[in-house]
């Protein structure tokens, strides 16, 4: 009997073990659970701290773009001598115009030829022979 008592009391105990285990482990769970939430902390951070992410995010923002500015390529200007330069700009300045001119041929050459090609009358659904007098 004694024995039995013995029993009941180490799985009670055993119980009780189990029971102060699992809870424990809830809250380590729980507590992992928290700590690896990361849009949770960093909401709740956002929240509580806005100004401190408005001037990290410009900070950072303005090392970037430092860190990957480009140097301005130094390159010789060559100087054009007069005759040249009004060339160029009457160049620049009749692109546009040749651009419209060549357009309005091209249209003007397309709906020509489509206004000359013959129509095609559509084939009539009778035959003269099925007519009836």
């Amino acid at each position: 009997m004694d024995r039995k008592l013995q029993q009941n009391q180490e799985i009670e105990r055993l119980i009780q073990a189990a029971q102060i285990a699992r809870s424990y482990l809830e809250v380590e769970a729980l507590s992992l659970q928290q700590r690896l939430d990361i849009p949770t902390r960093i909401r709740g951070s956002l929240k509580s701290h806005p100004t401190g992410w408005l001037v990290g995010s410009a900070v950072s923002g303005l090392a970037a773009s430092l860190m990957f500015r480009r140097r301005p390529v130094v390159t010789e200007k060559r100087h054009r001598s007069l005759p040249l330069a009004v060339l160029g700009l009457a160049f620049a300045a009749a692109r546009p115009i040749a651009k419209v001119w060549i357009t309005d041929q091209l249209k003007t050459y397309l709906t020509g030829s489509a206004a000359n090609r013959p129509i095609k009358h559509p084939s009539p659904t009778h035959t003269p022979s099925q007519e009836i007098f």
